[in-house]
């Protein structure tokens, strides 16, 4: 554990959500980000990735970064951030709307590496979840090369390196790996307030 960092990417632009930052929208009373941090083993060191509202998350207790560049460029971007910021061998990535992740993801994804690999992502019933991925930190200058290249797609670029996944079709109580759009909100709302 202590060659890992956690790294919640906080940064995007809400469209689906109308332009709200997402990270401190209010689910059930508590905000999406803090939610994600609650869950988080006390022992692994964290990191919040957020290029808008900074001063709110540095409220919470945890290093905040931000993207190199101003205009947006995407998770790869915030990905890019926590990278150049960590100082352990790895980084966990995870979204700051995945208020319910399943509770083995570090084991598991930590589990699944070997020499020859770079990074591993989650997956469950045949869906990346590339946002909840372990990365190695020395991939940094490798996803400065493709971001500079244009490359903006998670899905891409870690098939480029050659990343595998890992299979959690098997979680229950079915995880909420993301939070997109106000529907999705709706419905994470009646699943937390059931207790699962």
């Amino acid at each position: 554990m202590d060659k890992i960092t956690v790294a919640i990417l906080a940064g995007g632009q809400g469209r689906r959500l109308g332009g709200l930052d997402k990270g401190l929208v209010r689910l059930r009373g508590r905000r999406l980000v803090e939610r994600v941090l609650h869950n988080l083993p006390d022992d692994i060191p964290a990191l919040i990735v957020a290029n808008r509202n900074v001063s709110a998350y540095r409220t919470l207790g945890v290093p905040v970064v931000s993207d190199p560049w101003a205009d947006f460029r995407g998770p790869l971007a915030g990905i890019l951030a926590a990278l150049r910021t960590a100082t352990t061998p790895w980084v966990q990535i995870i979204p700051c709307d995945g208020v319910r992740l399943p509770e083995e993801l570090l084991s598991r994804l930590s589990a699944r590496f070997n020499e020859d690999l770079q990074a591993v992502y989650a997956e469950s019933d045949g869906q990346g979840h590339y946002l909840c991925c372990l990365l190695k930190r020395n991939l940094e200058a490798q996803l400065s090369a493709a971001l500079d290249k244009g490359e903006r797609a998670p899905r891409r670029w870690l098939a480029d390196i050659g990343a595998q996944s890992v299979d959690f079709s098997d979680v229950q109580p079915r995880p909420l790996w993301s939070l997109n759009s106000p529907a999705e909100l709706a419905d994470a709302y009646v699943h937390l307030s059931r207790g699962y």
